[in-house]
């Protein structure tokens, strides 16, 4: 039996968290953050989803002094800091499928203050705790239309 590698039609879109081996299954995605995430990850994020470093980094709530020195020693991400990473990954998911894969509207979507934040933007909410969650949930409020 040969198994070969999933190839999307081109009208399938893969998801940045597919594109980048991460699952968005609660279960594994657990398995994934207890091994940890290899140094580069978020280098992949920003190049796979095309959006700036300074974005993500700042979603994951991680100042560039600690990513040049996981980047330097080629340390994983492990614990809290790949929660971040993670959920930073899922927060730029989500937007790229609300924006159908429009990486510009997204990255600005995310740059850009938002009431139901409080009129902070989307990037700069989720460094706060529990930030990450509100801005998902927001995403899928909007998705669907649910207005509170």
């Amino acid at each position: 039996m040969v198994i070969r590698a999933f190839k999307p039609s081109k009208k399938e879109k893969v998801g940045l968290l597919s594109a980048l081996a991460l699952s968005n299954d609660p279960v594994s995605a657990s398995s994934q953050l207890a091994e940890g995430f290899d140094f580069a990850v978020i280098g992949r994020i920003v190049k796979q989803a095309q959006i700036k470093q300074a974005t993500v980094i700042k979603m994951a709530g991680i100042d560039r002094g600690t990513l040049s020195r996981h980047t330097r020693a080629r340390t994983k991400w492990t614990g809290a800091s790949a929660i971040k990473v993670y959920n930073a990954a899922r927060i730029i998911d989500a937007a790229l499928n609300l924006f159908d894969q429009d990486k510009q509207k997204a990255e600005n979507w995310l740059n850009t203050p938002a009431i139901a934040l409080g009129g902070i933007s989307p990037a700069d909410y989720a460094k706060y705790p529990l930030g990450q969650e509100a801005v998902i949930d927001l995403i899928g409020r909007i998705k669907y239309g649910v207005v509170i």
